[in-house]
């Protein structure tokens, strides 16, 4: 049986070190957003260590995944991603993600997302809309549909 490209991706975050909210989550994103690649390579890394030591202590892997997921639960709330209200989630992740975005943004500051990219063009779009009709009234006067009951 083949895998889909999504479960593929998801796959690979796991292996990375990634729990299975944030796999979920950013299994969605594509790996060519530039800020992806060294988030991937910090928890690889990360994650392989934590891996050495737990190996080199004995300690069994279910004890091992339960210490990850807590220890990378406390960095979401350090770090402020998570609030008290909020359930662990793809929005809880996507959080990290725009911090990660941000930090990138900082380092190359000819960056830029593809969201912003999107709303300029429909701002453009919206320009050149009121300065084709600029004379004429936007909307017409009234109401769109009679008042039901009162003579109409």
């Amino acid at each position: 049986m083949y895998k889909i490209r999504r479960q593929s991706r998801l796959q690979s975050l796991t292996n990375a070190g990634f729990t299975n909210f944030e796999a979920r989550a950013f299994s969605r994103i594509s790996r060519t957003v530039p800020y992806m690649k060294p988030l991937v390579k910090e928890r690889q890394t990360e994650y392989n260590k934590m891996l050495k030591r737990a190996l080199k202590q004995g300690v069994p892997a279910t004890e091992r995944d339960k210490a990850w997921l807590t220890h990378i639960k406390r960095r979401y709330v350090a770090m402020g991603w998570k609030s008290k209200k909020d359930t662990w989630g793809s929005t809880v992740a996507f959080r990290m993600v725009k911090a990660k975005e941000k930090e990138y943004k900082l380092k190359h500051p000819e960056y830029q997302s593809p969201w912003t990219k999107k709303s300029k063009s429909r701002g453009d779009f919206q320009a050149k809309l009121d300065a084709t009709y600029e004379g004429q009234q936007k909307y017409p006067t009234g109401r769109a549909y009679p008042r039901k009951g009162k003579g109409g």
